[in-house]
């Protein structure tokens, strides 16, 4: 097995072609997690354009292409997925039962650590890594919306798609009719979406975590946006009572799959769960358009759990050289959970909010 470490700017066309056959040739074989948008190679040259940390392993056997594993080298010691932490999906592109020697790809990437935090467990190599494990739901829409609808009914909450035309109608009725629009081109709607996640941001989680204020964090947004092709586009959804904008999401497709990335809602008509429309409105018209899966990301937030029928296994961890670097940070993680679930650790936690 031969390794070669590349820039994003010596992403060819023949790597290009081969990277589109390595998700094509998974998907096949039932391995749908490539179908994400994620290990798309259209997102690894936006988020290229925008990080000049980029590089890109890839992997060959008997001349042959087997794997490309885009990353981010941080220092001479670590790197991460593609994307950092804006990477819902992470790892690499693997042929189809590759035995890839996660050790040797280390060294060839020149670095002696390597954290994870969305890795799906599909790819088996890292899950021996794992310090915790995680879901990525989704919204299983084969065979089209009346038919998820129907699944969702069996499985979940009965009532949950009725309680939300009930709020639909009690929205239109007191603010004007709803209309919806799965793929916006709007500017002004766009820049509303992004202020309102910085200001949802910055109220929930503090100024220090909007990641709207790092300027490549924007740039990949805006290409994204402009991204319209069969495997890659950004997807810029909204939903409007009247003439107000009451709720948008902005995710990306590739095929079959849509991202729900970012979804915000005017708090004002939070009474009426516009979220929770947007989100039916869209799988209902993503339906329509030959959409079959929408992954709604890592997390076991209330809404995902009500309207999920399905799940991807991720992982979350991290490979070294020598291995005991990767085992001791292990260590500390647990470690840092237990304080958090202790009486001490909920005094120190109120401390810090009182301080605030």
């Amino acid at each position: 097995m031969k390794f070669r470490l590349i820039s994003a700017k010596e992403l060819d066309a023949p790597i290009v072609g081969r990277w589109a056959e390595l998700r094509s040739q998974n998907a096949r074989s039932q391995n749908s997690i490539y179908d994400s948008p994620y290990y798309s190679s259209a997102f690894t040259s936006i988020i290229a354009n925008a990080r000049d940390d980029t590089s890109i392993l890839v992997v060959e056997d008997a001349g042959r292409i087997v794997a490309i594993w885009p990353f981010h080298a941080l220092s001479s010691f670590s790197a991460v997925s593609i994307g950092d932490f804006l990477a819902d999906y992470q790892g690499p592109v693997c042929e189809v039962s590759l035995d890839l020697r996660i050790a040797d790809a280390l060294r060839a990437m020149q670095c002696r650590y390597f954290s994870f935090n969305h890795m799906p467990s599909a790819l088996g190599k890292f899950s021996q890594y794992a310090w915790i494990h995680s879901h990525s739901h989704i919204l299983d829409l084969t065979g089209g919306f009346d038919v998820y609808a129907q699944r969702l009914t069996e499985m979940r909450d009965a009532s949950l798609l009725k309680k939300v035309a009930t709020n639909e109608r009690k929205l239109s009725k007191k603010f004007g009719e709803l209309r919806f629009e799965l793929q916006s081109s709007s500017d002004t709607d766009f820049a509303a979406l992004i202020a309102g996640k910085r200001d949802q941001f910055q109220r929930t989680v503090g100024a220090e975590h909007d990641i709207f204020r790092l300027d490549w964090v924007r740039q990949v947004m805006d290409e994204i946006r402009a991204a319209n092709a069969p495997d890659f586009a950004g997807l810029l959804s909204t939903l409007y009572a009247g003439d107000t904008l009451i709720a948008a999401h902005f995710g990306m497709r590739s095929g079959k799959v849509m991202h729900y990335w970012f979804p915000w809602y005017h708090t004002d008509f939070a009474e009426h769960s516009p979220g929770l429309i947007l989100l039916t409105q869209c799988a209902r018209h993503a339906a329509q358009t030959g959409i079959t899966t929408i992954d709604l990301g890592r997390g076991d937030q209330p809404y995902k759990l009500r309207f999920a029928t399905g799940a991807n296994q991720l992982c979350e961890g991290a490979v070294s050289s020598p291995a005991i670097l990767s085992s001791l940070q292990a260590g500390l993680y647990h470690a840092k959970q237990k304080l958090k679930a202790s009486s001490l650790g909920q005094h120190l936690r109120k401390l810090r909010q009182t301080a605030r």
